[in-house]
């Protein structure tokens, strides 16, 4: 798939989104031609040193990201109880009953 680059790839250093290496993902790119590929891994950088040299031996270029998990916009009042971080898609179950 020349020219065709996946702009969002997970490794298993994203805990509970992702589940692959970032060497078999740099070689599974190279596997079906792809020129480039991006890590961008939730809340973390890593895995990008073991994806760069990856990429580098499988002769694809690297690109790097990370996907933010964040909070409401506005920060919250004086003494108020502030919102918890909930996990996506299958995470551990949080408990919103417990003080914080």
């Amino acid at each position: 798939m020349p020219g065709f680059t996946h702009l969002h790839t997970v490794s298993g250093f994203s805990l509970r989104y992702g589940a692959s290496h970032p060497e078999r993902l740099a070689e599974r790119a190279s596997e079906r031609g792809m020129d480039a590929l991006a890590l961008t891994d939730r809340d973390t950088l890593a895995g990008a040193v073991r994806f760069a040299k990856a990429c580098a031996k499988a002769g694809v270029r690297p690109l790097f990201g990370a996907d933010l998990a964040v909070t409401g916009v506005e920060p919250p009042e004086p003494g108020a109880r502030g919102r918890r971080r909930t996990p996506v898609r299958g995470g551990a179950f949080v408990d919103e009953s417990a003080p914080a």
